[in-house]
């Protein structure tokens, strides 16, 4: 449910400061790795086990940071919410 209301009632004035907890440890850097560097040749077999099994080891690695991201994010709504 989303609302019509601003985050915080300008009629309050501009010295309301909320401070948030930090995001959970190294979430930032883990969404942001990228998908393993593929070559631009043709591939061997080796070449495309190693980058299969690099992405599925990546996939599983977001998965989790994504996975603590929402829990951090549910934590705050339920902490913050009105």
């Amino acid at each position: 449910m989303t609302s019509d209301l601003p985050p915080v009632d300008p009629r309050l004035g501009a010295d309301i400061r909320v401070t948030l907890p930090m995001p959970p440890e190294g979430v930032g850097p883990c969404l942001r790795r990228s998908f393993p560097e593929i070559p631009d040749r043709a591939l061997t077999r080796a070449d495309v086990v190693r980058i299969i099994g690099q992405a599925k080891v990546l996939d599983r690695a977001k998965t989790a940071c994504g996975e603590r991201a929402v829990r951090w994010i549910e934590d705050v709504r339920a902490t913050f919410a009105r």
